[in-house]
């Protein structure tokens, strides 16, 4: 694939993913995120865009990535391919593995993204 082809993927994945405009990429490490990150890695067969989701969460979550936690829970909630109910669900499972400040920081997000995308946020007894 040609690298203006890839380029246009990685710019449409980003935008698929993110649920916000792709960028131009200003120096090498953006074009490389562009690149190989969304044109190529989250185009790969094998994986479904949902199921790359559960990983993206899970691995940002995980390592407490405030700015990427950001961007995955809003573009998941927002696109529609994980819904709050799940999204609820993966926090939890997060914070168990990963330890209650990590899962902090994605329940915080997704509180907020909730509020601003008008979702409901399950009750303490909802599953």
């Amino acid at each position: 694939m040609a690298d203006s082809e890839l380029r246009a993927k990685g710019k449409q994945i980003f935008e698929d993913v993110t649920q916000v405009p792709a960028f131009e990429p200003s120096d090498p490490f953006t074009a490389a995120n562009l690149d190989q990150c969304f044109g190529a890695l989250w185009s790969r067969p094998g994986l479904t865009r949902r199921e790359r989701r559960f990983l993206s969460l899970a691995t940002v979550g995980a390592r407490g990535m405030d700015q990427e936690v950001m961007f995955h829970v809003r573009g998941a909630l927002k696109s529609g391919d994980i819904s709050s109910a799940e999204m609820i669900e993966i926090i939890l499972h997060v914070t168990q593995y990963a330890g209650w400040p990590c899962g902090a920081v994605m329940y915080r997000h997704y509180r907020d993204v909730c509020e601003d995308l008008g979702l409901e946020v399950p009750g303490p007894d909802e599953s």
